[in-house]
């Protein structure tokens, strides 16, 4: 055989080898990496931990639980709030996150906040575990300065000892003129956003109604306001806010201003 067909020989021998391992490559990747599947993320809300990691597996999926939470409504143990949400489409191995109802509260000292300025204290509870309650207001020549404060209608004192995510209801004062406030325009916000202006307002949720697409704690963590009541004009500081929370979002029109993308 001549130097030129060994050569050609050879040549074709590991252009074919080439070409089949690239082939298997390809499907390997494709196998491995599944870009044409995905999973719907299942419920694991009201699971235990071991619950959980048995319908991930189930799923070819995976738990973390990243948080705890004390509900007093929610089974001790069990999920509560997970991420991604229910139904959302996600790939095989994904981790997904879990919050559990913790099966004992942690105590928390309250901090000595009398005569502290509103916002200043909204933040530091919140900072501390507490999740804010009721506003309401006492005549007090310093008007939004905080009086004392309420749990379960009782009195709370610096340093008692509360459980974390214990509801606190404020007591401001109401100054000497009229206290009026705006209304904020709520709709198209999340809930989250919206708990926040109303606080930043002086103001309260009477309730939250959410609408038929509203099934779960976590679809409320994502709903929007689509309507509340009342909707505009002047109130009475510390009066109420009604909100009607969907997730469709075509029963509210958003504005560049109001959308918020993260």
């Amino acid at each position: 055989m001549s130097k030129l067909k060994f050569f050609l020989l050879n040549l074709a021998v590991a252009l074919l080898l080439v070409t089949g391992i690239s082939i298997y490559v390809l499907h390997w990747l494709k196998d491995y990496t599944r870009h044409d599947i995905s999973i719907a993320v299942p419920s694991f809300i009201n699971l235990t931990e071991e619950e959980a990691h048995e319908l991930a597996s189930g799923h070819h999926l995976r738990v973390l639980v990243i948080d705890s939470l004390y509900d007093a409504t929610a089974k001790p143990g069990a999920v509560v709030e997970q991420s991604p949400a229910i139904g959302s489409p996600v790939k095989e191995n994904r981790l997904i996150h879990l919050t559990l109802n913790a099966r004992n509260p942690e105590k928390i000292s309250f901090p000595n906040l009398k005569n502290a300025a509103y916002r200043q204290t909204i933040q530091t509870l919140e900072t501390k575990g507490f999740r804010i309650g009721r506003i309401s207001y006492e005549p007090s020549e310093y008007k939004n300065l905080v009086l004392r404060f309420q749990h379960q209608g009782k009195a709370i004192q610096a340093g008692e000892l509360l459980r974390k995510g214990a509801i606190i209801d404020i007591v401001l004062g109401s100054g000497y003129e009229n206290n009026f406030v705006y209304i904020p325009q709520l709709r198209g916000r999340t809930l989250k956003e919206a708990v926040q202006l109303i606080r930043n307002a002086y103001l309260n949720i009477e309730k939250v109604i959410p609408d038929g697409s509203i099934t779960t704690r976590t679809d409320s963590l994502r709903a929007f306001i689509y309507e509340q009541y009342p909707a505009s004009g002047q109130i009475q500081a510390g009066s109420f806010i009604r909100l009607y929370t969907t997730l469709k979002q075509e029963k509210f029109t958003v504005s560049d201003s109001l959308m918020v993308t993260e």
